[in-house]
């Protein structure tokens, strides 16, 4: 008999297609109209989906907008556990927030070189910076952060107090990169300045963090 059944993850890769298909339709119109002009029933209906099925994958229209949140602490906590044996903590994270335009691993710079590509992250930028509840949604994805990544610091460092405050020291350095690469977009500095300015602070900022926590942040050890 023939199985009339989905194959395994079928049903997962078509949510997840639809969940990017309304998040890059509200981003588009967040970016044309300004974030509170624009109502969740203008994105379902150029979404082409109802009202209720984009609530089923956002709670809410910040969610729509900040759609990779989760995405990224995951991507923290892999970075901060998955590290490559012989590197600290402080080491992988440097390397992450120096290396990528967001911090996302293998995203690169090379992308802001594309004039159309930095003229819609450019957009997205000034998108968020003038939307004062846009900017309360950044404050408070990040201190919702906190916790799992206390959480995961604390497998790697070994205890639980230092893990919280290297948690709150993060996401100052976090939000220091993030001021410096949109004031920079925003001046529209080349992509190069841009670079340069985000790698100068986080080259000034890391080290610092390094020599603060050296008696606990070693190297993770290699597999025996």
């Amino acid at each position: 008999m023939v199985s009339n059944s989905p194959e395994p993850g079928l049903r997962e890769r078509k949510k997840a297609r639809t969940r990017q298909a309304i998040s890059d339709t509200a981003t588009g119109l967040f970016i044309e109209h300004g974030f509170e002009k624009v109502t969740v029933a203008q994105i379902a209906a150029a979404a082409d989906v109802s009202i209720k099925t984009v609530f089923n994958y956002f709670a809410s229209k910040e969610e729509l907008f900040f759609d990779r949140a989760d995405e990224l602490v995951t991507g923290l906590e892999r970075v901060i556990s998955e590290r490559p044996p012989e590197t600290t903590v402080t080491e992988a994270l440097h390397a992450l927030m120096t290396e990528n335009r967001v911090p996302f691993p293998g995203v690169g710079w090379r992308s802001l070189r594309d004039p159309e590509a930095y003229e819609h992250f450019r957009a997205f930028i000034a998108t968020e910076h003038a939307s004062p509840a846009l900017r309360a949604k950044r404050l408070a994805l990040a201190d919702s952060w906190g916790p799992r990544l206390t959480q995961a610091l604390a497998g790697a460092l070994g205890d639980e107090a230092a893990a919280a405050t290297y948690t709150s020291m993060l996401l100052a350095i976090m939000g220091l990169r993030e001021r410096t690469l949109s004031n920079a977009m925003l001046e529209r500095a080349s992509a190069r300045v841009v670079e340069r300015r985000v790698r100068v602070a986080m080259d000034e900022a890391f080290p610092r963090l390094a020599r603060a926590f050296a008696d606990l942040d070693v190297g993770r050890p290699s597999a025996s």
